[in-house]
């Protein structure tokens, strides 16, 4: 019992000379010198550089970047790609909504006229249809659906989806990085429609 619990007092001292040896390095405390080698028996405090301190790094001031909408009116873009009017009043009306419930607005109305006008149809078979659409945002907000797929496969329905997400799409906000330049983006979404 004594044998073990002498390895382990010694293996955990060995350990913990370790640990501050990697600290002191990977915490910049050490100094550098090429020539020289640290062994875990050399005396640390003489190579420890307490002079000198690293500055804290100012934060940095970060520029929202101004858009216009396709009225002209300025807009604010903030970070997560939400624009929101810079001056004016904030009433429900003129307030930008999201990219992501544009789309979604924009879709649930395609969806209710293909469950009116095609998934009635006799080229479309009784069941559960799973749609998954490929669109583009390009730089100035322009959407353009570029796949659609159907599964079960159903040429005439993919062809009905993706002609009429294009009649009518809306400009979305352009995606911008992070230094605030807009830059195409391609995203996806899905939906389920059902024949009858």
């Amino acid at each position: 019992m004594k044998k073990i619990f002498l390895l382990a007092l010694l293996a955990s001292s060995f350990t913990m000379q370790a640990q501050t040896l990697k600290d002191l390095l990977y915490k910049g405390k050490l100094k550098s010198d090429t020539g020289s080698v640290v062994r875990k028996t050399d005396d640390l405090s003489a190579k420890i550089d307490t002079t000198t301190k690293k500055p804290a790094e100012p934060e940095k001031v970060k520029v929202k970047p101004v858009v216009t909408d396709s009225s002209g009116n300025k807009m604010v873009a903030m970070t997560d790609s939400v624009a929101m009017p810079a001056t004016g009043p904030a009433d429900n009306a003129t307030t930008v909504k999201d990219n992501n419930k544009l789309w979604k607005e924009f879709v649930d109305t395609v969806i209710s006229t293909l469950n009116a006008e095609v998934m009635n149809g006799k080229k479309v078979k009784k069941g559960d249809y799973y749609v998954l659409v490929d669109y583009t945002i390009a730089t100035d907000g322009q959407v353009t659906v570029t796949n659609v797929f159907v599964t079960p496969e159903n040429k005439f329905l993919a062809d009905q989806v993706k002609e009429r997400l294009s009649i009518s799409t809306p400009r979305l906000n352009p995606v911008l990085t992070s230094t605030g330049t807009a830059r195409k983006t391609t995203k996806r979404y899905n939906f389920t429609l059902t024949g009858k």
